[in-house]
């Protein structure tokens, strides 16, 4: 009887298992069904913006000797074509205002190991703080222009940062069941489902949704809902192995060129430079003793006595006249990396 027992107990479990695969069938049949997206793990399927074929043909064109990479911090204080002139090596900006880290690591990988640049000595990245190993969850849209078809490492640490232990297992189900594809026709339908089994309207759905539930009908955003910094995101030894960090080392390395990590040094105070914690000032110890063993480059600004309060405008960025100045003395500064 027990036996019995069991034996219904797993063909139950087994169909069950096997039922889901039949949805491939129906995904499979669905007219123009989007392609999986290049983060398979953490996105359903969805139209995307193309990569960049310009952009990387033009710095394919230009052959540059370095390039530096970031976001508005790097793009206010370097300038190219000064930096060219004054370490007498050619030099490309790849700067887009408001990227993540995983933007850099895709640029780096894509736009300068991966796209024939035969005259490739380094790649300079400016970031603040922490941002080389804190800053891992994005949105995959903003990172179209510089994804391949497959970012399977890119993917990969994204997962793991977001779900943990079980990234694999997840990884493995969805490639099984494609539940990604599933959701993308079933979802809508199941929303929709109570609506018109008491004969509403579909306008009904559309009604809750933009007026009953809109943003200025839910309650006030407070300041404490915002995540505070906390000292445990400073515990680098836990952190860089769930970043990007290891991965950007990795593009360079397989591509034979240097990397150089130059943290920018945030607004000052009136009379000296910007407040920082026992925990950041640990954390960037570890920082640098890493990329020094990862055969990097590394430079701290902080304390520059060339960056007072007054060459700042406003927040971190510094001013549009003070940009050539800073790219000068950092040609100089720097000089032995561009050896």
């Amino acid at each position: 009887m027990f036996r019995a027992e069991v034996l219904s107990l797993c063909l139950v479990m087994a169909g069950a298992a096997a039922l889901p695969l039949g949805l491939r069938a129906v995904n499979g049949m669905l007219p123009g069904a989007a392609g999986s997206s290049y983060l398979p793990t953490l996105e359903t399927p969805r139209p995307r913006e193309p990569f960049d074929d310009a952009a990387a043909l033009a710095i394919r064109e230009a052959q540059p000797e370095y390039v530096v990479i970031g976001d508005s911090m790097a793009g206010i204080r370097i300038d190219p074509r000064h930096l060219s002139r004054v370490t007498g090596r050619s030099v490309a900006g790849l700067y887009t205002p408001g990227t993540p880290v995983a933007y850099w690591y895709l640029q780096l990988k894509n736009v300068v190991a991966e796209n024939n640049l035969t005259h490739m000595r380094g790649a300079i990245v400016l970031f603040r703080d922490d941002q080389l190993t804190t800053q891992v969850a994005v949105n995959g849209p903003i990172l179209d222009r510089v994804a391949r078809d497959e970012e399977p490492e890119l993917d990969r640490i994204l997962a793991a940062h977001r779900l943990g232990p079980l990234s694999d297992v997840h990884r493995a189900a969805r490639s099984v069941y494609q539940f990604d594809r599933t959701r993308v026709w079933l979802e809508p339908r199941l929303t929709r489902a109570p609506a018109f089994a008491l004969g509403k309207s579909a306008d009904l759905l559309t009604a809750i949704n933009s007026e009953v539930f809109a943003l200025d009908k839910l309650r006030t955003f407070e300041a404490a809902d915002l995540p505070q910094a906390q000292e445990a995101f400073l515990d680098f030894d836990e952190q860089v192995d769930r970043s990007l960090l290891p991965a950007m080392l990795d593009v360079a390395e397989r591509a034979g060129f240097r990397l150089a990590f130059i943290r920018v040094q945030r607004r000052p105070r009136p009379d000296g430079p910007p407040d920082q914690s026992d925990a950041l000032a640990r954390y960037l110890e570890k920082l640098a003793a890493y990329l020094e063993q990862r055969g990097a480059y590394f430079h701290d600004d902080r304390g520059d006595p060339d960056q007072p309060l007054a060459i700042y405008s406003d927040g971190d960025h510094i001013r549009s006249d003070a940009r050539l100045g800073y790219t000068e003395r950092f040609g100089r500064k720097h000089a032995r990396f561009f050896q």
